[in-house]
């Protein structure tokens, strides 16, 4: 059994090689589509907020009679409130939005990690490529859902005296053991595991998942908000691949029963591309 420092030890070195990879394989070029997501997301959440303004304008003017120059001031001082508290909870609640937005290329990210690694190529496929996105959505809805719980009820204990210290750090962990699931989910989606068996793995490996989700969520919640992630959710899903990767091997070094899957066999440094690496 991999203990947990040595999985920890891995997501975080994995992190390096991630970077020296993509920026060695020509891998950058995935990074020019978060560049559009951003902004789609932000035009979607500026038409939004604009559209929340105006209706909460409307039915105050309706409500309350307000004089024409109040109304303007309040109209604009609503624009901004409302654009303002849309942009953080976005901040807050955008880390799984934009692990969804971003699936399939994530998905091409790791396949791509796992063939500049082994050597191994995957062919391409319209029907598994529509099972896998569809597959990918289940989980990150079922885990939103769970995460979301959870979270809930850690924020009402982090308001209780001393204990609410624990409550904070504690939410802190299921926020990033709910990001590396996803990361590392594209590797069992692609070893063509059922939604369970990716569990039961992610489960085992739970430190690995904790430390590749960690880097995300601080990125997510200190840095730069949901805009940065987009890019950090594309290092951490190479650095998924490659920890997985690395505790793979080690398993099969210690000969153990239980395989993340049977069907990889392979060790980091092989493959004329492996040099890069």
């Amino acid at each position: 059994m991999i203990s947990a420092v040595q999985q920890i030890q891995s997501g975080l070195t994995a992190y390096g090689k991630a970077i020296k990879l993509i920026l060695t394989n020509k891998m950058a070029k995935f990074f020019a589509i978060p560049i559009i997501i951003n902004i789609i997301i932000i035009a979607i959440l500026w038409h939004f907020s604009g559209q929340l303004s105006d209706f909460l304008v409307e039915k105050i003017n309706n409500s309350w009679q307000i004089s024409q120059s109040w109304s303007g001031f309040l109209g604009g001082a609503t624009a901004v409130v409302t654009k303002i508290f849309i942009f953080a909870a976005f901040v807050f609640i955008g880390g799984n939005i934009i692990i969804l937005a971003m699936s399939p290329v994530y998905s091409m990210m790791s396949e791509k990690t796992e063939t500049i690694l082994t050597g191994r190529e995957y062919q391409f496929s319209a029907k598994q490529t529509a099972k896998d996105i569809w597959r990918g959505i289940i989980i990150a809805i079922k885990n939103s859902i769970i995460q979301l719980a959870m979270i809930v009820v850690c924020f009402i204990i982090s308001f209780i005296p001393v204990v609410g210290v624990a409550g904070t750090i504690l939410m802190f962990l299921i926020n990033s053991y709910y990001f590396g699931f996803s990361f590392l989910d594209y590797n069992n989606e692609r070893y063509r595991r059922s939604r369970s068996q990716s569990q039961a793995v992610v489960k085992r490996y739970k430190w690995l998942s904790i430390t590749i989700g960690a880097v995300y969520a601080l990125s997510l919640y200190i840095v730069c908000g949901a805009f940065i992630a987009v890019f950090t959710g594309g290092v951490a899903t190479v650095a998924a691949a490659i920890a997985q990767i690395e505790i793979e091997n080690k398993s099969q070094g210690k000969k153990e029963k239980r395989h993340l899957s049977s069907d990889v066999r392979f060790s980091l440094g092989q493959g004329k591309k492996a040099a890069a690496y």
